[in-house]
């Protein structure tokens, strides 16, 4: 799954904010970005159609609204790192690989063992 810069913007939001309407995500992001309302709510939108964000309609004095939460944040994460893996080897082919390898010596010892836990319990399945 790809996300575009302003998508990444918004799911960054709801993330932060827990659950959000698209009037509290454009508070969120106006400082920064000075969106428009109804381009936050077509983004939240989009997000919703690609699976990203879950939504409930909410009923209020000025009638009705949704609320957007992420779906699964770990399967998100696991989406778009996806996605963005399969567009450096889509660009850059199979060497990309070993250059992402060489980040890896970056990570905290700690983080990595974490990863590799996790990596056994899913691979146990």
């Amino acid at each position: 799954m790809e996300l575009g810069d302003l998508e990444a913007a918004v799911l960054g939001s709801v993330l932060k904010l827990n659950k959000a309407s698209a009037r509290q995500v454009a508070k969120d992001l106006e400082p920064s970005r000075g969106l428009a309302y109804s381009t936050i709510s077509t983004t939240l939108d989009r997000l919703y159609k690609k699976g990203v964000l879950g939504r409930e309609e909410e009923v209020g004095r000025g009638g009705g609204r949704y609320i957007y939460t992420i779906r699964s944040e770990e399967k998100v994460r696991g989406k778009v790192v996806k996605g963005v893996v399969d567009r450096l080897l889509t660009a850059f082919g199979p060497s990309v690989l070993s250059t992402l390898n060489e980040y890896v010596d970056d990570i905290p010892k700690e983080e990595l063992r974490r990863l590799e836990e996790k990596i056994q319990r899913g691979s146990k399945r």
